[in-house]
Parts: C-alpha cells; sequence; structure tokens
C-alpha cells in the first residue's frame, strides 16, 4: 500500500503545479481604456480648487474651505471614530483622543495651533 502512495505522490504534485499555472490570477485586473476624462452615474464633477491664503491670520486661513467642506468633515471625524470603536468596542480610545488632542495642538509651533483651532471653530467639531 505504501508503494502505490508513493507511486502516486509525483502525479499528484504534478496535476496541483499545473492547475496553479493555469488557474487565472484572482487579484489580476481588466486593461481599461478611455477612462478620462470621467464620466457616468458616479461621476460627481470636477474637484474645486482652493485658494488658502498664508497671508491671512492663520486661524482664518482654511475658512472658506472648512464651510464648504464641513459636512463631509464631520462625516469623516464620524467614520473615524466608528472604525476605533469597532476595534475598541469600550469607547475608550474615543474618549482619549477626544479629551486629549485639545492639549497637544497646544504643543504645536505657531501657526499650526493656531490653524488647527481655525479649523475647529469653522467646522464646529471642538478640539477636545
Amino acid at each position: 500500500m505504501a508503494g502505490r502512495a508513493r507511486a502516486l505522490l509525483p502525479p499528484a504534485v504534478l496535476l496541483v503545479l499545473v492547475l496553479l499555472v493555469v488557474a487565472p490570477d484572482p487579484y489580476g485586473e481588466d486593461c481599461r481604456s478611455k477612462m478620462y476624462p470621467p464620466s457616468g452615474p458616479t461621476f460627481k464633477g470636477n474637484v474645486p480648487t482652493y485658494v488658502i491664503n498664508l497671508d491671512l491670520p492663520p486661524s482664518k486661513r482654511w475658512d472658506e474651505l472648512i464651510r464648504d467642506k464641513k459636512t463631509e468633515l464631520k462625516a469623516v471625524v464620524q467614520d473615524i471614530k466608528d472604525i476605533a470603536n469597532t476595534f475598541f468596542p469600550s469607547g475608550k480610545i474615543v474618549d482619549i483622543v477626544d479629551h486629549k488632542i485639545s492639549h497637544l495642538t497646544d504643543t504645536l509651533p505657531y501657526p499650526f495651533n493656531e490653524e488647527l483651532q481655525g479649523i475647529a471653530n469653522s467646522s464646529g467639531i471642538p478640539l477636545g
């Protein structure tokens, strides 16, 4: 019986190798052409351009952008909290970040600390 198993082993290994070589690539992608300019049902239009005026006070530089993107920013922050709560269901990670981040912004050099405070004020999302 052991002799038969040894005799079947090389053809079985060969069959597995052939199947691996012939099998389609599970991570392969189709070659796509004529995809630019974008169109179709998911196209939402051109991406807007914003000019961040560095001559303005740091707390006011991002006001226009945040005013236009406030809803999206709040959604992203909520998504990040949801992801953190998925991995740490107790909510402690989100609580730590919510209570410690305002203290971290005080340690940032000028003008970054004031820019973050201005973004928080414009968006209505508290730093802590």
